[in-house]
């Protein structure tokens, strides 16, 4: 092609036709320059293409770790409900409030086991060491997602204060009742083929209830449960607002 377009210009040049080589010139250079513009407008295409590819593949992972996260955060929120329930029974029956047809046994461990929140957050964490979190083209989703890490320092902070007074829980406990006595009367309500026989000493575990530092403890139990509520379903909120604009950016790619 080259050798056809040189072949012209001396043709043109050995005829003195200056004006019409003139022109010539001029139009092979728009048309190189036009070649040049469609070469680069393909090659953005080309990467546009890829990345849009890759912002696809990089939603839909962040939409299942979150979709977990969303399980799980549910999940626990339950259980703190339920606990905090548990010991605010416990708490309406200490000191004068105490009544003896009341067992203890069966909340005792609702005020130990607060439930911790592992979140699922691997991709997440490899897109923003890599760099790539620029790639999603949902500004408030990238705000959203950088969110996510302080949120769950937040929570993990309330967690530890709870681990806290629940040690101090399980240690007076051990030093003024009977754990064995407590997981035998759980594990026969429950489906455990773990036969937990009872203690072999003379204690109920319900003389603790005239305790106040027992009462303090569990009072300290629903205080942190409480907190950490609040905290969990701020996440949880977070966690929905996430998903919601990750599907809105996945239904427009389709």
């Amino acid at each position: 092609m080259m050798k056809f377009f040189r072949r012209i210009r001396l043709d043109l040049l050995s005829e003195k036709q200056t004006i019409k080589y003139l022109k010539y010139a001029v139009g092979e250079i728009v048309l190189v320059v036009i070649g040049i513009l469609i070469a680069l407008q393909i090659n953005n295409w080309n990467e546009s293409n890829k990345k849009s590819k890759l912002e696809h593949e990089i939603l839909y992972n962040l939409k299942v770790d979150f979709q977990l996260n969303q399980k799980e955060l549910g999940e626990i929120i339950e259980t703190t409900e339920s606990n905090m329930d548990k010991s605010i029974v416990i708490l309406n029956h200490t000191g004068d409030k105490y009544s003896g047809n009341f067992l203890l046994d069966s909340l005792v461990n609702a005020t130990v086991s607060g439930p911790a929140f592992s979140a699922q957050n691997g991709f997440l964490n490899d897109l923003i060491s890599s760099g790539n979190l620029g790639i999603l083209k949902n500004a408030e989703l990238r705000s959203k997602l950088s969110s996510w890490g302080p949120y769950l320092d937040k929570l993990a902070r309330r967690e530890f204060y709870l681990e806290e007074t629940e040690s101090k829980l399980i240690e007076f406990v051990t030093k003024n009742g009977s754990w064995l006595n407590i997981d035998n009367y759980n594990s026969s309500k429950s489906k455990s083929n773990l036969n937990i026989p009872t203690s072999g000493f003379e204690i109920s575990n319900n003389k603790m209830l005239l305790s106040l530092e027992f009462e303090n403890l569990v009072e300290n139990s629903v205080i942190y449960h409480s907190s950490n509520l609040r905290s969990q379903r701020e996440t949880l909120k977070l966690c929905d607002e996430i998903l919601e604009l990750i599907q809105l950016e996945i239904d427009k790619s389709i």
